[in-house]
């Protein structure tokens, strides 16, 4: 029942996204105009944390399409994009909003969905 929540979740919440590939933040950061991005693995163990679906991290990876500055940001260089996860053998577009907390990256329901493609080419 809770994978079925889940995946339920995640294509409720589907909708947009952003053309930057996943790098690590200290490249993107050295890379003037470009934000500051999670590479897979932050990306991914911060969307397994907002998600609160620990105990399937294994079975977790995501894939960042679209990104672009947060609409109404609560955080410094916080950033929406569109995310693909994918749970086993199954795959769902969703957005999320990707953040800095300290040396790790943290993500959240997205604010800026209204300005995300979807489904996103970039996935």
């Amino acid at each position: 029942m809770r994978f079925n929540s889940i995946l339920l979740l995640l294509l409720v919440t589907s909708s947009a996204a952003c053309t930057a590939p996943p790098s690590t933040a200290a490249t993107q950061a050295a890379g003037s105009d470009k934000p500051a991005l999670p590479n897979e693995k932050e990306a991914t163990d911060a969307i397994i944390r907002m998600l609160d679906m620990a105990d399937m991290q294994v079975e977790v990876t995501t894939k960042l399409g679209t990104c672009i500055p947060a609409m109404d940001a609560k955080h410094a260089g916080q950033i929406a994009c569109t995310v693909a996860v994918r749970i086993g053998a199954g795959t769902s577009e969703t957005q999320a909003d990707f953040y800095r907390d300290g040396t790790t990256w943290e993500a959240q329901p997205s604010t800026s969905q209204e300005k995300l493609p979807f489904p996103d080419p970039a996935l």
